[in-house]
C-alpha cells in the first residue's frame, strides 16, 4: 500500500506530544536532557572559590526550562515540508520525502499507535512517522493501512 501526504508542524507536534506520554525513552529524553543541562550549568558555575548561590540555581533553572520547551520547537522547525510517499511491504516500509528516501525494516519499528487524527509509527531510535488522517482516501483505506502495519510489525518480531 502506498500513501502520500504533506507533514505539517502540527503533525510533528502531535507525534512528539503523544510519544512523550507513551514512550519511556522519549519521556526520559525530554525530561532528562533539561535536567542534565541544568546540572552541567551548575557544575560549570561552581568552583573551589565559588559556592552555588540562588542566582546560579535560577540560571540553571532558566536554561533547563528553555531547553525543555525548545526541544519540541526544534523538531517542528525541522519538519520537511515536501510531499511524503510512504509505502508498506511485508518486510519493510519505504519513505521518500523530496529527494531523500529511506527503507525501514519492520523489526526496527517499536510502536504503532492510532489516535483519531493520526497514526504514529515509532522507530527504536525515537524517530518515526506521524501519518495524518488526511493521507487516506477514506476510512476503509486507513483501517487497512493500520491492519497491514500491525500484521507486518508482529511478523517481524517472530
Amino acid at each position: 500500500m502506498v500513501i502520500e501526504y504533506t507533514a505539517e508542524p502540527r503533525d510533528i507536534a502531535a507525534f512528539y506530544s503523544y510519544t512523550r506520554k507513551h514512550s519511556i525513552k522519549l519521556a526520559a529524553l525530554s525530561f532528562g536532557l533539561p535536567i542534565v543541562a541544568a546540572l552541567f550549568i551548575l557544575a560549570t558555575l561552581r568552583s573551589p572559590g565559588h559556592g552555588l548561590n540562588p542566582t546560579d540555581w535560577i540560571i540553571a533553572l532558566i536554561w533547563g526550562t528553555a531547553l525543555y520547551f525548545l526541544f519540541p520547537l526544534i523538531l517542528r522547525l525541522r519538519t520537511k515540508k515536501d510531499k511524503r510517499t510512504l509505502s508498506i511491504q511485508p518486510d519493510k516500509l519505504s519513505t521518500q520525502i523530496g529527494r531523500l528516501s529511506l527503507d525501514v525494516p519492520w523489526a526496527s519499528v517499536e510502536g504503532l499507535y492510532v489516535t483519531n487524527e493520526h497514526i504514529f509509527l515509532i522507530r527504536r531510535n525515537m524517530n518515526g512517522f506521524a501519518i495524518p488522517r488526511r493521507a487516506f482516501l477514506d476510512e476503509a483505506q486507513r483501517k487497512e493501512f493500520i491492519r497491514q502495519c500491525d500484521q507486518y510489525r508482529r511478523a517481524a518480531r517472530i
